[in-house]
């Protein structure tokens, strides 16, 4: 491209130059052949002779200046007029679950986490999204996929439906239209396999841990772990051992902790030293809009440990330049005819 407006711009310079030498070599041939005519001095003063003569004068003044502007032009072309500035390659090649613990205690904040989730999608540029939601068992929602209308669609659809106070239904505090019943059954469809077990953290943790594919490619591989690790059950992982499995495939964990609800500080103090002691991040916070910031961290964190590096970014803005210098050429070229 930049070649191409530098052989354009020389092209145009080349043409004006030749204008300008047919335009002096015709005054210089006329100046040195004259053509006399008799009893011609009355035309001086004849005032449309008089106007035209003056015309003549102003046009040359215009048709020099006109060709100085195309100059000045197409050296402006030449020079590449751009703007720079510093950017940091984001990369395409970055995996992220988002892991729900879908327990009646994490109903409100996970409502509020799909959410946030669904209207941060704009902001992917190639990035592959899956969700997992466990209980007793887990379900994926959708793997990994970079279809965005699906993702958008299947994260407000599934915020909608757990938007429930399972409690209140379940005690007839409150009544619920069918549908929304349904709605909520079919979300969480899949997550009560065991009766009187519920929210079995570690088994969710590692279930999210085998929704990643391609192992042999380099990608970056996240998981977002939302829960309050207030475990109902007896799982086949310790939560130790299921962090573990997500170290060993280089998967790195952010875990969400909105706070407890029955359990106590053991709960988080677990769930904290766990998620450190295997290369973890602990966002301690009852606000979902914590999410974003860990969507940056990721990106961040992901784009340093890919080997980005910051790039000086330089782009042309030839158009002015070369409009100017095609406009002036024709002015010259329109001016030097009028003038004949």
């Amino acid at each position: 491209m930049v070649m191409t407006l530098w052989w354009v711009a020389c092209l145009l310079l080349v043409a004006g130059i030749v204008v300008w030498a047919i335009t002096f070599w015709n005054r210089r041939s006329m100046h040195r052949a004259p053509v006399l005519v008799a009893n011609s001095s009355f035309l001086e003063r004849i005032p449309s002779f008089v106007r035209s003569q003056r015309l003549a004068r102003v046009l040359r003044v215009v048709q020099v200046g006109i060709a100085v502007l195309g100059l000045l032009a197409a050296a402006l072309l030449s020079g590449r007029i751009a703007t720079e500035r510093v950017q940091t390659p984001e990369f395409a090649d970055r995996d992220i679950v988002l892991c729900l613990d879908v327990s009646g205690s994490m109903y409100e904040y996970d409502t509020e986490i799909l959410q946030t989730f669904a209207s941060m999608v704009d902001d992917f540029h190639g990035e592959r999204i899956a969700l997992s939601i466990f209980n007793s068992t887990s379900r994926t929602v959708f793997p990994l996929t970079d279809d965005y209308d699906l993702v958008e669609r299947e994260l407000s659809e599934g915020a909608e439906a757990i938007d429930f106070d399972e409690f209140g239904y379940r005690l007839g505090s409150r009544d619920y239209p069918q549908d929304k019943v349904e709605k909520y059954a079919d979300f969480v469809e899949g997550t009560r396999g065991l009766d009187d077990q519920a929210s079995i953290v570690p088994d969710g943790l590692a279930s999210c841990g085998q929704l990643f594919d391609h192992a042999e490619t380099d990608r970056s591989r996240s998981i977002i772990f939302a829960t309050d690790n207030e475990v109902n059950g007896d799982p086949i992982y310790s939560l130790d051992e299921a962090a573990k499995t997500i170290e060993d495939r280089d998967i790195d964990l952010y875990t969400f902790y909105p706070g407890a609800y029955e359990c106590s500080e053991e709960c988080f103090d677990e769930l904290q030293k766990v998620t450190e002691d295997h290369g973890g991040t602990l966002y301690q916070s009852s606000d979902p809009n914590a999410i974003p910031s860990i969507i940056r961290e990721i990106q961040q964190t992901q784009a340093q440990k890919m080997g980005a590096e910051p790039t000086l970014i330089r782009t042309d803005h030839p158009l002015f330049a070369f409009v100017l210098t095609l406009i002036a050429l024709a002015g010259v070229l329109i001016v030097g005819w009028r003038n004949r």
